[in-house]
């Protein structure tokens, strides 16, 4: 025979998931019932709606009366317009902003091979270069030097040890930092 206690182990454990395949059981059977009542409920609605959608005379639409009903418009009422004055307006100053956005755009740039330099030259003897151009061979500085961007920043100077109270950090010898503290010459006694 087995040990007793892995016998009430095992008896625990397969307990335990008895338990809970019992309770998924029991939640299910909730969950099912809920359903069919809701669905017992509705069936009840629309029966309910078709009597008294057939008492009333209008047999045809029984769930007529679950649609909200839209207000009349009222007859005499106009739909706001715009006034003729105020559409000019609004198309003259229309016109005005387009002429302005035109006469601000700047002419069309248009680079041809016929405008580019020989790319054999060298850059010294161009003189005259289009916009293209111009923006690719940038003469900030003097030749041969690179842009701030690809250089590296100089390295920070060295610093001195830090003092963090430890012996190594202390000027002199071991031996004179042993004598200066105070208390290490007392013996037991």
């Amino acid at each position: 025979m087995e040990d007793p206690t892995t016998i009430v182990l095992h008896l625990t454990y397969f307990g335990t998931l008895g338990v809970a395949f019992v309770m998924f059981l029991g939640l299910f059977v909730v969950f099912a019932v809920t359903l069919v009542i809701a669905g017992i409920g509705r069936l009840a609605v629309v029966v309910v709606l078709a009597i008294a959608g057939a008492l009333s005379g209008n047999p045809g639409r029984p769930a007529a009366a679950l649609k909200p009903r839209r207000p009349a418009r009222n007859a005499g009422k106009k739909e706001p317009a715009l006034s003729p004055e105020w559409a000019a307006a609004v198309a003259r100053a229309d016109a005005r902003a387009v002429a302005r956005a035109r006469a601000e755009a700047g002419p069309a740039v248009r680079v041809s091979v016929r405008n580019l330099p020989d790319p054999k030259a060298p850059a010294r003897d161009i003189t005259e270069v289009s916009a293209l151009v111009a923006s690719a061979t940038d003469a900030n500085g003097p030749l041969g030097t690179a842009p701030r961007a690809f250089k590296k920043p100089p390295m920070p100077a060295a610093q001195s040890l830090l003092d963090t109270g430890s012996l190594v950090s202390l000027h002199g010898s071991l031996k004179a930092a042993k004598l200066n503290q105070p208390g290490q010459d007392r013996k037991a006694g």
